[in-house]
C-alpha cells in the first residue's frame, strides 16, 4: 500500500527489489502517494477475468468517478516525468528524524513511541495546537505500553516546518514535558 509513488522511483515495491519478472498479479492503491482513492489490479488476461466474475466485490460495486480517475492519472504522470520526486518523502522523513534526534528514519512514515496511550493523545493534541496534523497511535491498533505518534511525510512538507516540529518533539515531547 505505501510503495507506489514512492519506492522503486516512485514504482512501488516490485521495482525497488528488481523482482519485477514472473509476477502473476500486482495490486496497489490509489490513494496514499497517488492522492486518489480506490485500487488496481494488474494480471493476466485469465486472471482479470476470473476476478470479474467471481470477485463479489467487484460484482456488487460501481466504477471510479472519473475525476478521481483522472487525479490519479495524473499522479502517475508526475511520478513517470519525474522520478526524483518519488525520495523526497523518505528524504524529509529522515531531515525530521536527524533534527529531532531519532534514529534515521527507513521509511516516510516516522513513528514517535511514546508508551502511554493518553500521553500519546496529549502529545497529540499539544502538536494539534501547534498546527501539526500527527495522528496518535493506540492499543488495540498497536501493543500495550507502545502508543506513539505517527508522523508521514510528503515530498510537499516544506523542510522549515519541518525542523521546527521535529524541535517542538525533541524539546515538548522526547524530553518529558507532554
Amino acid at each position: 500500500a505505501h510503495g507506489i509513488g514512492v519506492v522503486g522511483n516512485g514504482r512501488g515495491s516490485s521495482f525497488a527489489h528488481n523482482t519485477t519478472t514472473n509476477i502473476p498479479l500486482q495490486m496497489g492503491t490509489l490513494s496514499k502517494a497517488i492522492g486518489s482513492y480506490g485500487g488496481y489490479i494488474c494480471a493476466a488476461d485469465s486472471v482479470i477475468d476470473l476476478i470479474k466474475t467471481r470477485a463479489r466485490t467487484l460484482i456488487y460495486s460501481t466504477g471510479l468517478p472519473p475525476a478521481n480517475i483522472a487525479a490519479a492519472i495524473a499522479a502517475l504522470d508526475i511520478i513517470e516525468k519525474e522520478p526524483g520526486y518519488a525520495a523526497l518523502p523518505l528524504q524529509k522523513a529522515q531531515t525530521f528524524t536527524e533534527h529531532a534526534g531519532l534514529p534515521t528514519a527507513v521509511s516516510p512514515i516516522v513513528p514517535v513511541i511514546i508508551g502511554d496511550a493518553e500521553k500519546a493523545l496529549a502529545a497529540s493534541r499539544m502538536l494539534e495546537d501547534e498546527g501539526y496534523l500527527v495522528t496518535a497511535i493506540r492499543p488495540p491498533t498497536v501493543a500495550p505500553g507502545t502508543a506513539r505518534l505517527r508522523i508521514t511525510f510528503t515530498a510537499a512538507h516544506p523542510n522549515t516546518e519541518i525542523i521546527k516540529l521535529a524541535n517542538i518533539i525533541r524539546s515538548r515531547i522526547i524530553k518529558g514535558e507532554t
